[in-house]
């Protein structure tokens, strides 16, 4: 007699473990279709977040946060006005609302871009040292007295004021304007249109210290002046590292400019301006801004004539719907 062996998966057993098998597997689906209907949702939401979104979200905050203390110079007219790690906070804030962790970390990685051509450490260090310096000599060639910078700072005094403008000014700061805007402005403008509008706005983010100052420590116009000009060098900078990196690396991805070295000359400019401005105090004062300012012009005309306006960089690919970032 020949005995017919049950097909696979007849029986009681072989029924029970496909309609388990069954389950897990729908069950796995389910949670497959639901994961990627997340994850589309996630995208769909961070898609709605255009460039002009983030920027007025960004720049809303900043002033905000930063501006928040301006009311306790009622009560001390010799305390500080702004709170300088408004454009930092709004930057990680904006960018965690818009594009999650993970643009929160590309975005914090920029503080890492340390290795760069010594070239740019060179710019980011001398070219403020120098033009503080010059202004101060061709103040004195202008029929200022020459002036005595003592007492000496000495040399450590000069690194502790380095290291904590680094922190407190530079790092605060360039996070946001160089780190953050300045990429997306750049997405819709030419590099020096994103320079000129962001200078606008970082100037205007100063009001309280100019409308506070009871010392007049920044006289208001060429102090203005002097910040778009700074800003377009900055952008210079940042899309000159850029370009170091893309063509070291030969890949457009990593356009990324280096916040670190806007930092070192943010802090440099204000590190030499503390040892140099105390010293032509008084009628000369003004002479010495003004001079400071000009220079920052005319060394901005100098980049945008050698780099170029549309990318402030001799060799980065910039396309017109993608930008620099």
């Amino acid at each position: 007699m020949v005995h017919h062996q049950p097909a696979e998966g007849s029986g009681p057993v072989g029924r029970a473990a496909q309609g388990r098998a069954g389950r897990f597997t729908a069950h796995g689906l389910q949670r497959g279709r639901a994961g990627a209907r997340a994850a589309m949702q996630r995208n769909h939401r961070r898609g709605t977040w255009t460039v002009r979104r983030r920027l007025t979200l960004f720049f809303i905050l900043a002033f905000l946060i930063s501006w928040l203390i301006w009311p306790l110079t009622l009560l001390n007219p010799q305390s500080s006005p702004m709170a300088p790690f408004g454009p930092a906070v709004a930057a990680v804030a904006v960018t965690l609302l818009s594009e999650g962790q993970d643009g929160l970390l590309r975005l914090v990685r920029q503080l890492g871009r340390w290795r760069i051509p010594g070239r740019w450490y060179l710019a980011a260090i001398g070219l403020p040292c120098l033009m503080v310096a010059l202004s101060a000599a061709l103040t004195v060639a202008g029929g200022a007295p020459a002036r005595d910078l003592a007492p000496n700072p000495g040399w450590l005094m000069l690194i502790g004021t380095f290291a904590s403008t680094l922190v407190i000014v530079g790092l605060f700061e360039e996070l946001g304007w160089r780190g953050y805007a300045l990429p997306l402005l750049q997405r819709n403008h030419t590099a020096l249109g994103a320079a000129l509008l962001l200078g606008v706005v970082w100037a205007l983010w100063h009001l309280p210290e100019l409308a506070s100052d009871p010392t007049g420590q920044r006289p208001p116009v060429p102090f203005l002046l002097m910040v778009i000009a700074q800003s377009v060098l900055l952008a210079w900078i940042y899309n000159g590292t850029a370009a170091s990196r893309v063509g070291r690396r030969a890949s457009e991805q990593n356009a990324i400019g280096s916040v670190p070295l806007c930092m070192v000359f943010h802090a440099m400019f204000n590190t030499a301006g503390a040892v140099v401005f105390p010293a032509f105090a008084g009628p000369d004062y003004l002479t010495l801004w003004w001079t400071l300012a000009l220079l920052h012009v005319l060394a901005a005309l100098v980049v945008i004539a050698f780099a170029g306006p549309w990318r402030l960089a001799r060799t980065l690919d910039t396309r017109p719907l993608h930008g620099i970032t």
